[in-house]
C-alpha cells in the first residue's frame, strides 16, 4: 500500500493546470455517510478546481480517509484524455503500442490493465466524447469530462478478481503526447452517435420512432456530454440534472437524455438490471421551483466555459433562449473564500434570528450556494480548520490540557452525550427536568446507595417539542424558580449549528437538554430511518468541548412501538449512553412503590450497561431521581468486584476513615484479585466517585502511600465530623510534615494540605505530638481540602480527581492555616 508520504511526494510533483482530486479510501464514509468503493473523489472537486497544494492540505489533514489523487478530464484539464484498459492490454500493445508507450501510464495489481495519458487540441474539444467499456467492445473505456485516478490505494476489483494494492505511476506529466489519431477518431465516432449508443438497459425508454430535431433536445444532449457523473454520494446532482432537463423538456425525449447519461455512471451500474430508475423520479418531478434549464447550462459551463461543446446555430439559440427567457447564468466566481467568510462571520453578530436567516439565504445565492445550511457547514468547517487539531501525533493528544470529568459521578461525563427514550407521556421530560435540577442546584444525588455532589452549574433547555404551557407546568411541578439558573430557548432546531456555539459559549451551561430529537428536527430533509438523520447529534458529540465549552447534553427522543428509539440505529452510535424509560410492572411496583419510572442504560461507553435508575413522584408531589439499587443484580463477573470496593470505602469514609489498597486487598469482604482490586479503584477514581490522598507510608517513613476515600454529599460530611474523635484525625507524621493530598479542587495553591474541622484549638493541643493508630495514620477526607477549596466544591466542582506528582508534604504552619480556614468554613 502506498504510504502517505509516498503520495505527498507524487502530489507535489503534479504540474498546475490540472483539475485534481483528493480520493476516498476505500469504505471511508462520503460527506452524505454512504462508503465508498474506493475510487470516488472529494465532493467540492466536481465544482472547483483543485490545485496540487489543495490537495496536498485535504490528505495531510485526513490520511485515512484520502489515499490517493486523481485527475478530471476533458476542458477542466487543458483536454486530458484516459484511456483505461481493463483488458486486452496485451492486444492493444501489439496494436497501437508504440502509440502508447510513449505516453504517461498508471497502473495498478490488475495483471492485463492501465491507464494512458493525452492531450485533445482545444480547438477539438467540441468534436470528442468519451465512452464506456460497453460501448468499445474492445476492453477499454475513454475517460473525457470523467476523473480517473492518478496514483495512490488501489481498492481491488471483484470483476476482474484482482487485490488490493497501490497505482504505480510511470512517465512524466509535464510531458503527456498528443491524443494519436486512431484514438482522436475513436472519440469522434462517439460524438456523432445518436443519442442511444451504448444504452440497452432502458428497455421502456428506447422506442425513438418519429422522434425531431429538436433544437432544446440538441443543447441538453450538448450539456451532458461534458457534465460527468460523480459516483456513489452523488444524489443530490443526479436529482438536479433531471430536474434541470425536465424544466426545459418534460416529455419522454427528456427522460431518454437523462437516462443516456445517468446509465453511464458505472458505481451505479447495478441498478439498471430490470428497469430504469430514472422513471420514477422523472413523473414526480413538478414545473417550477429553483432548478430550472438556467442550472444545467451553469452545470456544464464549469466543465466548458468557453461553450466549445456547441455549434454556432446551437450557440446561437442559446443566446436567444436566455434573452427572451431570461435565464440566469450563475457564475463560479460569484464571492472568493476569504469574502464568504468574512460576511457570514459578520452575520453571525446580528441579535434579530429572522433577520441573520434572511441575509445567510442571500448570501447563500450569491456565493453559489444552495442554502444557509451550506454556509453553516462553510463556517464551522473554516474554525476547526483554524483550531489545527484534526491531525496530531498521539504525544500531542496526550499533552492536550483535556479530561473527562463527571457532572454527577458515574452517571452524566462531561463533555458527554446521553440519549433518554420512551413512550409518550411516560415521564421523559420530567426525568430531563429533575436532573437539571441536581444540576442547578447542586444537590446531591444517589449513586449506588450513596450520596454523592453534583457541580452546581448552569442549565440550558432547547425546546422543539413542546409549548410554552407545558413546560412551565412541568418546572412549576418541580418547584423551579426564578433562582435557578435555567435558561430555556423554544422552537430549536438541531440543524443551527453555528447558533448552538453562540449559545453555548454565551451562557456555558454545565448541562444542555435537548427535547426532543424530532421535535427538533424539523427542518431537517431526511428520514429518521436514514443515517443521515444522526448528523446533527455526531456534531455535537465529536466537537463538545472543541467547539464549544465541555458540558453533558442529555437528548430525549420518542420510542416506537416495540420500546426501542424510533428511527436510524446510528443515533444509539452516536451517543455515550442510551437511557430506556418505561413504566414498571405490577411486581416491580410492589417493590418500587406506586408513581415511579424505571430507566435502564442499554448502552454505556463507562461500562454502565444494564444500570438502572428510579424516577419518583414524593409524597409532596415533587420528584426524586435515584439510581436504584433495588433492582440490582447479583454477579460474579468483574464489575462486582468494583461494587464492592465502593461500598467498603463508603462505610470507611461514613466513618471518617480510608483505606489503602493493601487494607483491601486484605479485606475479605472485597474479594477479588489484587489486580482486580486496583483496576477497581482506577475504575471509581476515574468515574467521580472516589478520591485518593498521599500519606506518609508508616512501614517505610521515606515513601508515601495513596489512601482512598467515597465522594460523600456535604450533609453527610457534615455528621461525619461530629461522629469522629478528636483523636481518630493524624494530623502530623512522625517527622512533623502533614499529609499530601491529590488534586481534585479548583484552588491549586491549597489543595496539598490537609486540616481539621475540629479548629484551631485542637491543633494548637495536638501540635508537635505524634499520634498512631494501630500503626497507620488515618486522614478524614472531610479535613483534607481548605475553606476556599471546599468552597469551590459546591459552588463549582470539578469531580474528576488526578494524582499530583509526589512534592514536599506541608510544613507545620501551613497545617496551621489550613485547619484555620477550614475550621472557619465548617463551623458556618
Amino acid at each position: 500500500m502506498t504510504t502517505t508520504e509516498e503520495l505527498l511526494s507524487f502530489v507535489q510533483q503534479m504540474p498546475e493546470g490540472f483539475a485534481y482530486a483528493p480520493i476516498y479510501a476505500a469504505g471511508q464514509n462520503l460527506e452524505s455517510g454512504k462508503p465508498t468503493k474506493g475510487k470516488t473523489p472529494k465532493e467540492d472537486s466536481h465544482h472547483r478546481v483543485m490545485t496540487p497544494a489543495d490537495v496536498a492540505l485535504a490528505i495531510t489533514k485526513r490520511p485515512d480517509v484520502f489515499q490517493a489523487v486523481g485527475v478530471f478530464t476533458g476542458p477542466r484539464s487543458k483536454g486530458l484524455v484516459i484511456l483505461d484498459v481493463d483488458r486486452n492490454l496485451s492486444a492493444l500493445l501489439g496494436k497501437w503500442g508504440e502509440t502508447l508507450t510513449a505516453a504517461p501510464v498508471i497502473k495498478s495489481t490488475k495483471a492485463n490493465g492501465a491507464k494512458y495519458l493525452f492531450l485533445v487540441p482545444e480547438d477539438m474539444w467540441g468534436d470528442v466524447k468519451g465512452f464506456g467499456l460497453s460501448e468499445s467492445g474492445a476492453g477499454y473505456e475513454v475517460l473525457w469530462g470523467r476523473q480517473g485516478v492518478l496514483f495512490g490505494a488501489y481498492p481491488g476489483s471483484t470483476t476482474y478478481k484482482t487485490p488490493a494494492g497501490a497505482y504505480g505511476f510511470e512517465g512524466d506529466l509535464h510531458q503527456i503526447p498528443v491524443v494519436p489519431g486512431w484514438l482522436l477518431s475513436e472519440m469522434r465516432a462517439a460524438k456523432a452517435s445518436p443519442v442511444t449508443s451504448g444504452f440497452v438497459k432502458n428497455r421502456k425508454a428506447l422506442q425513438l420512432e418519429g422522434r425531431t430535431n429538436d433544437e432544446i433536445a440538441e443543447i441538453v444532449q450538448e450539456c451532458l456530454n461534458v457534465i460527468p457523473q460523480q459516483g456513489i454520494g452523488s444524489h443530490d446532482h443526479w436529482i438536479k440534472i433531471g430536474m434541470a432537463i425536465h424544466s426545459a423538456l418534460p416529455t419522454d425525449l427528456g427522460l431518454t437524455l437523462w437516462s443516456a447519461w445517468s446509465c453511464e455512471d458505472p458505481e451505479y451500474s447495478d441498478q439498471w438490471g430490470d428497469s430504469n430508475p430514472c422513471e420514477d423520479r422523472w413523473n414526480s418531478f413538478k414545473p417550477g421551483g429553483g432548478i430550472n434549464f438556467g442550472t444545467l447550462i451553469w452545470l456544464a459551463d464549469q466543465q466548458d466555459p468557453a461553450r466549445r461543446r456547441f455549434n454556432d446555430v446551437q450557440r446561437k439559440i442559446l443566446e436567444d433562449a436566455e434573452a427572451a427567457c431570461k435565464i440566469t447564468r450563475f457564475r463560479a466566481d460569484v464571492l472568493d473564500y476569504e469574502s464568504v467568510i468574512k460576511r457570514v462571520t459578520e452575520l453571525q453578530e446580528l441579535e434579530n434570528p429572522a433577520e441573520m436567516a434572511h441575509k445567510m439565504n442571500a448570501l447563500a445565492l450569491e456565493a453559489g450556494y444552495r442554502d444557509a445550511g451550506a454556509l453553516e457547514r462553510l463556517i464551522i468547517a473554516h474554525i476547526q480548520f483554524q483550531q489545527q487539531d484534526d491531525d496530531m501525533t498521539i504525544g500531542s493528544l496526550i499533552d492536550k490540557d483535556i479530561k473527562l470529568e463527571y457532572l454527577i459521578p458515574d452517571l452524566l461525563p462531561m463533555p458527554g452525550v446521553v440519549m433518554i427514550h420512551g413512550a409518550g407521556g411516560d415521564g421523559k421530560s420530567m426525568t430531563a427536568w429533575t436532573i437539571a435540577k441536581h444540576v442547578a442546584r447542586g444537590l446531591p444525588f444517589s449513586i449506588r446507595g450513596n450520596d454523592v455532589p453534583v457541580q452546581k452549574g448552569g442549565v440550558l433547555i432547547l425546546n422543539g417539542d413542546q409549548s410554552e404551557v407545558q413546560v412551565k407546568q412541568q418546572m412549576m411541578e418541580l418547584e423551579l424558580g426564578h433562582d435557578d439558573p435555567i435558561r430555556v430557548v423554544m422552537g430549536w432546531d438541531l440543524n443551527w449549528y453555528l447558533r448552538f456555539v453562540k449559545l453555548i459559549n454565551k451562557h456555558k451551561p454545565a448541562l444542555v437538554i435537548i427535547d426532543s430529537i424530532t421535535g427538533c428536527s424539523r427542518g431537517s430533509a431526511f428520514d429518521e430511518n436514514k443515517k443521515e438523520f444522526a448528523g446533527p447529534i455526531y456534531w455535537l458529540a465529536n466537537n463538545n468541548g472543541r467547539l464549544f465549552p465541555a458540558c453533558s447534553i442529555l437528548l430525549i427522543h420518542h420510542s416506537n412501538k416495540a420500546g426501542g428509539f424510533r428511527g436510524t440505529t446510528a443515533l444509539r452510535d452516536a451517543v455515550d449512553e442510551v437511557w430506556s424509560l418505561r413504566k414498571p410492572s405490577d411486581a416491580e411496583v410492589e417493590r418500587l412503590g406506586p408513581s415511579t419510572r424505571l430507566i435502564s442504560i442499554d448502552k454505556s461507553r463507562a461500562g454502565r450497561g444494564g444500570s438502572k435508575l428510579l424516577l419518583k413522584m414524593l409524597d409532596d408531589l415533587t420528584f426524586e431521581l435515584r439510581d436504584c439499587i433495588e433492582m440490582a443484580v447479583e454477579s460474579s463477573s468483574p464489575a462486582s468486584v468494583v461494587d464492592r470496593v465502593l461500598q467498603r470505602l463508603i462505610t470507611a469514609s461514613k466513618a471518617g476513615e480510608g483505606r489503602t489498597r493493601a487494607d483491601l486487598n486484605a479485606d475479605p469482604l472485597c474479594g477479588g484479585s489484587v489486580g482486580g482490586i486496583r483496576k477497581a479503584l482506577q475504575r471509581l477514581e476515574a468515574r467521580g466517585l472516589i478520591f485518593s490522598t498521599k500519606e506518609m507510608n508508616p512501614d517505610r517513613p521515606s515513601s508515601t502511600v495513596n489512601k482512598y476515600f467515597a465522594l460523600l454529599s456535604p450533609d453527610i460530611y457534615r455528621s461525619s465530623v461530629s461522629h469522629i474523635g478528636k483523636a481518630s484525625v493524624e494530623l502530623e507524621t512522625d517527622v512533623g510534615q502533614g499529609v499530601e493530598v491529590s488534586h481534585m479542587f479548583s484552588e491549586p495553591e491549597e489543595e496539598h494540605g490537609e486540616v481539621n474541622e475540629s479548629g484551631v484549638d485542637e491543633l494548637e493541643k495536638s501540635k508537635g505530638k505524634k499520634q498512631k493508630d494501630m500503626g497507620q495514620q488515618k486522614a478524614c477526607p472531610t479535613s483534607l481540602p481548605s475553606a476556599g477549596a471546599v468552597s469551590a466544591q459546591w459552588d463549582n466542582f470539578s469531580l474528576t480527581p488526578h494524582r499530583e506528582p509526589a512534592q514536599n508534604l506541608r510544613t507545620d504552619a501551613e497545617i496551621l492555616q489550613l485547619k484555620q480556614s477550614a475550621g472557619d468554613f465548617w463551623n458556618t
